[in-house]
C-alpha cells in the first residue's frame, strides 16, 4: 500500500540514489500531490527577499526553488515529510504521535528540527529566514497549518525551509553580482 498516489507505480533503482531530474521531479509531484506549487514557495521566498534586493523578479525565485528541489536533502526531507503527515491523514500512527501530529502539536518540535537542517544548509542566515517564516506563517504556510482536513505538520514547516534557502540563495547571488565578483555556483 503506497501513502502518496504520485509515487504507487515508482520502481526504486537497486542503488537509491537518483539523478538532481529525477529528484526534482519526483519532489514537484509529491509537493502537488499535497497542494504545494513551485509557485507558491517561489512567492514566499520572494516575499521574504523583495524588500531587500533590489531588482528581483518572482521567475528569479521560481528557478531557485527548482534548483533547490533537486538537492538531496530536500529530496528526502520532502518524501519523508509527506509520507509521515499522510499515514497521519489515514490514521497508521500509534496513539500518542497520530494526535500529536494531526494537532500540529507546537510542543513537538522534530517537524522544525528537520526544516532546519534544510535551512541549515545556508548557513545561519538560512535558519534565521526560516524561524521568521515560521513565526509569521505568511501565505502558503498559513494555508497548509489551517487546514483541518489534511496533516501538514511536516510539510508547512519544509514549505518554510525551501522559501527561506531560495531566498538566501538568490540574495547571495545578488551580492556576488553587486560586488563584481565572478559567478560562483551556488547551492
Amino acid at each position: 500500500m503506497g501513502l502518496l498516489k504520485c509515487l504507487e507505480n515508482f520502481k526504486p533503482r537497486s542503488h537509491d540514489v537518483y539523478t538532481e531530474n529525477e529528484m526534482r521531479e519526483i519532489n514537484i509531484a509529491i509537493l502537488k500531490e499535497r497542494r504545494v506549487s513551485v509557485d507558491d514557495i517561489a512567492f514566499l521566498a520572494y516575499s521574504a527577499q523583495s524588500k531587500y534586493v533590489d531588482g528581483l523578479t518572482l521567475p528569479e525565485m521560481q528557478e531557485s526553488v527548482l534548483e533547490i528541489l533537486g538537492k538531496r536533502d530536500q529530496f528526502h526531507a520532502i518524501m519523508l515529510a509527506a509520507s509521515v503527515d499522510v499515514a497521519a491523514e489515514k490514521g497508521l500512527l500509534d496513539e500518542p504521535l497520530q494526535s500529536i501530529l494531526m494537532h500540529d502539536l507546537g510542543l513537538f518540535g522534530l517537524d522544525e528540527t528537520i526544516a532546519i537542517s534544510i535551512a541549515g544548509n545556508y548557513g545561519q542566515i538560512g535558519v534565521t529566514n526560516f524561524g521568521n517564516l515560521d513565526v509569521n506563517k505568511p501565505g502558503k504556510i498559513s494555508i497548509l497549518q489551517g487546514d483541518k482536513e489534511h496533516c501538514n505538520c511536516f510539510l508547512d514547516d519544509i514549505v518554510g525551509a525551501i522559501a527561506a534557502v531560495a531566498a538566501i540563495r538568490v540574495a547571495q547571488r545578488h551580492a556576488l553580482a553587486e560586488a563584481n565578483m565572478p559567478k560562483e555556483e551556488i547551492h
